[in-house]
């Protein structure tokens, strides 16, 4: 019964569905190719496309079979299909194979896309990751370049506050490298040492500068034991060959490893201070030697009257004893000496007194003095060699005492030269100090330093029994004091042009004047 079924419909159907299965499989090889193109690097489309090949070779070879099975069947030709039949289900088994082959390698593409994906993933994290911190660093960079740029601009106002101090300093500033030669030097410190520009004093060792080569030494050794000196006065010679007091302050420079590079100091002039001073002691001890002078003139004058009223009384009684009239003579003649040491005390005790107070024009006073000295000072071969400068301003004065300084002052160079050499007498005008100065000084044997703090004290005297009391340099001091200045001693002079002159010893005369006694302007 079953052999009379008709078999006509299961070939239709089995011929139908080889035909679907190779179109399917086609159109599943379609879409793996495009897949593959659009991603040729993914691992999952690439086997994809390789399993739709095998898919359709697998419905080919199984379609073709069922179709040339069914052609030959219809036909009558057993036969030959017989005989080929081996061979289209050999094929099949292969392409079957293959197919379930590459189903069983799926599990372990997918392990291989999971890997891949998650190595995907943290390399994108890492990306990510990559790209905070990129951003990060730029923020940082930003940053980095706000605080250099903030840094910076500290730095230039620093260094320009330090420019101001150290160009704007009263003082002298100055850097020493470790040769102790003068790297850097601000504007003050050029004038303090004679120079017009920094450039010339660059380069220059500090050690030149010191007029004791020996207090230099104290002051390197100091430094060098100790790393810095501080308030210590040195003498310091100025390139014209004057002097200048000075107080210095100076530290060591070191550098990263504690090795010396240089130092660094600071210097204040105290040239003025010192002078002035030393002019205060002077005319406190002036003032006080005057007070005990005032006393004993006093108290030595009435006796001296008295002695010297009875000598000339008895020289009337003894006229007809000729020794008796010598002696009396020889004692009026003492008396007087002594009465005139005493009027000189009285003038050094009060020397403000016996003269009125008027414009003085002290070129004309230092004309009219060597109006009648000159004569004199010629007799000797000693000339005069004047410098007045002629912008010398008028003021309140006593003139007969001002003329009685400069005439004690020209004794004196008088007497230092004794015979033939140069009185030289300046005048000038210092408007920042506001002073007249008159120098006076001579080519005499100069004043030695150890008697130099005493010249001006009162019966203090080089000169020989009968030619001095000692009281001319004293009384001048009052005088001058009395004029609100004072006078300075300098023996070998200071500056050079006074040595270029051939000066040995320099009297100078400080006049400081108001603004109401200037009436030149």
């Amino acid at each position: 019964m079953l052999e009379s079924l008709p078999l006509f419909p299961v070939y239709v159907v089995d011929f139908i569905g080889a035909l679907l299965m190779v179109v399917f499989s086609l159109i599943a090889f379609f879409y793996a190719r495009r897949l593959t193109i659009l991603q040729p690097k993914s691992v999952l489309w690439t086997y994809m496309f390789w399993f739709s090949m095998a898919l359709v070779a697998l419905a080919v070879s199984r379609g073709v079979g069922h179709t040339v099975r069914f052609i030959l069947l219809y036909m009558g030709e057993r036969a030959i299909w017989k005989s080929i039949a081996p061979f289209s289900g050999g094929l099949n088994t292969i392409t079957f194979t293959s197919v379930a082959v590459l189903t069983f390698y799926y599990s372990n593409v997918r392990s291989v896309i999971d890997r891949v994906k998650h190595d995907a993933e943290a390399l994108y994290e890492a990306n990510i990751r990559l790209q905070k911190a990129q951003e990060a660093l730029r923020r940082l960079n930003q940053n980095l370049e706000q605080m250099v740029e903030e840094r910076t601009k500290e730095l230039r106002q620093s260094e320009k506050k330090f420019r101001g101090l150290f160009e704007g300093s009263k003082d002298m500033i100055f850097f020493c490298n470790k040769d102790h030669q003068i790297e850097d030097i601000n504007p003050s410190g050029v004038e303090l040492l004679g120079f017009k520009s920094r450039e010339e004093v660059i380069g220059r060792s500090f050690k030149e500068f010191f007029k004791d080569e020996k207090q230099w030494e104290m002051f390197r050794d100091e430094i060098c034991r100790m790393g810095h000196i501080k308030d210590i006065e040195a003498e310091l010679v100025r390139t014209d060959g004057s002097t200048r007091n000075v107080i210095l302050t100076i530290s060591v420079m070191k550098d990263e490893n504690g090795n010396i590079k240089g130092c660094e100091g600071i210097g204040k002039d105290i040239t003025k201070m010192k002078q002035v001073t030393e002019s205060l002691i002077q005319s406190e001890k002036m003032a006080s030697v005057g007070q005990l002078a005032a006393g004993v003139a006093h108290e030595i004058n009435t006796p001296l009257g008295i002695i010297l009223g009875y000598a000339q009384l008895l020289e009337e009684d003894f006229e007809d004893n000729p020794d008796a009239l010598e002696s009396l003579k020889i004692i009026e003649k003492q008396t007087k000496i002594c009465k005139r040491i005493v009027g000189d005390l009285l003038k050094f005790s009060r020397s403000s007194s016996d003269s009125e107070v008027s414009e003085v024009d002290i070129n004309e006073c230092i004309n009219e003095v060597l109006a009648v000295t000159e004569h004199s000072l010629n007799m000797d071969r000693i000339y005069v060699n004047k410098n007045l400068s002629k912008d010398i301003p008028h003021f309140k004065g006593k003139k007969e005492k001002l003329r009685q300084v400069i005439i004690n002052l020209l004794n004196n160079a008088h007497h230092a030269i004794e015979n033939e050499g140069i009185i030289g007498i300046w005048t000038e005008y210092d408007k920042k100090a506001k002073e007249i100065r008159v120098i006076i000084g001579d080519t005499g044997t100069g004043i030695p330093p150890e008697i130099q703090n005493k010249i001006f004290d009162p019966f203090f005297t080089t000169k020989s029994v009968g030619k001095g009391t000692g009281l001319g340099l004293s009384v001048s001091f009052g005088i001058i004091k009395d004029h609100g200045g004072y006078i300075e001693a300098q023996s070998p002079p200071k500056e050079k042009r006074f040595i270029d002159a051939g000066m040995e010893t320099v009297m100078i005369i400080h006049l400081p004047i108001n603004k109401s006694d200037n009436q030149n302007g």
